[in-house]
């Protein structure tokens, strides 16, 4: 079978290297594979790009959701990647578009701007009485900035960046290869795309400055900038250490999550051992009394968690 392969598929660039043929006879096949292989039960598409694939998995007739891939997908040739999300809106059974990137460039790209405007100009947003859009940093801004093609959409971003235009955000000190990309082209500024959405809920770390800084830029009375302290740049896996995760998303993603809820919530990182090295972190040097004080009252209800029942945290 692999004479009749391309050379780059039957012989790799370097010795340690898989090609692709050898990726599928070696590695698990993707998951999402089970529903659209020739004998699955779902219904879908797999659309392969240039630098971008384009994953869509039909399963609720009346609700979709789209996600966009984070900076650490970019490098995966794995034969069992899948889009961000995919086993969560699985889980739950609504219908999925998920788009894969091979680039870092926070698809600034026209293939992929073309693709998207192309879904949105032949009505396939409009048959879905509820869409949402999401993603986690490079993903978190795919989130922003094309739900402006479904105006009323629901937007859940975690620590997004609003843009890498350095003409709006010349602070921004961090993805390189993402800054010198083509700001020009469409749906660059999530600032100004968020204005469409219906409701927007983006978790942030007031601590963390530059995430600081891009949730600043969306003050807009649609959208809620929810805090999660000393998570760094890693608002979603602090909430899945929290077993908090899912219930936000749940309740984002039906644009019926409240405040209030929420930091209700959130009160569990106060045993939490991630949550005590932040504070420690930002307050040794400047408030040693005050990083005592929190150190002696997070031991109080670490002992009280575990006496009340196992926390299973590992820290």
């Amino acid at each position: 079978m692999d004479e009749d392969l391309p050379k780059d598929q039957s012989q790799p660039d370097h010795p340690e290297r898989k090609t692709g043929y050898e990726r599928i006879l070696t590695d698990p096949p993707p998951p999402w594979f089970v529903e659209l292989y020739p004998g699955g039960s779902g219904r879908g598409a797999f659309e392969k790009l240039d630098r971008h694939s384009i994953l869509f998995h039909h399963r609720d007739k009346r609700r979709l959701v789209v996600s966009f891939d984070n900076i650490a997908n970019v490098n995966d040739l794995s034969f069992a990647r899948e889009p961000w999300g995919w086993k969560f809106f699985r889980d739950i059974g609504w219908s999925h578009l998920g788009v894969f990137a091979r680039t870092k460039a926070w698809f600034r790209d026209p293939e992929i701007l073309s693709f998207m405007q192309a879904k949105a100009d032949s009505g396939f947003f409009a048959r879905f009485d509820q869409v949402v859009f999401a993603g986690a940093s490079m993903g978190g801004f795919g989130a922003l900035t094309f739900s402006a093609l479904v105006p009323g959409s629901t937007v859940i971003a975690f620590n997004p960046q609003t843009t890498l235009d350095e003409r709006l955000v010349p602070w921004e000190t961090r993805y390189r290869f993402g800054r010198v990309q083509d700001w020009d082209l469409p749906l660059g500024d999530g600032a100004k795309t968020l204005e469409q959405a219906g409701r927007a809920y983006v978790f942030y770390d007031p601590f963390f400055e530059l995430d600081r800084m891009h949730a600043a830029r969306l003050q807009g009375a649609n959208t809620v900038l929810l805090k999660t302290w000393f998570s760094n740049h890693f608002a979603a896996p602090m909430l899945r250490k929290l077993d908090m995760l899912k219930p936000v998303m749940l309740g984002a993603m039906d644009a019926t999550l409240e405040e209030a809820e929420y930091y209700r919530l959130i009160r569990a990182r106060r045993t939490l051992p991630w949550y005590m090295r932040g504070i420690e972190a930002a307050g040794q040097e400047r408030h040693p009394q005050l990083v005592r004080s929190a150190r002696q009252r997070f031991r109080q209800l670490r002992r009280a968690a575990t006496a009340a029942g196992p926390d299973g945290d590992d820290a």
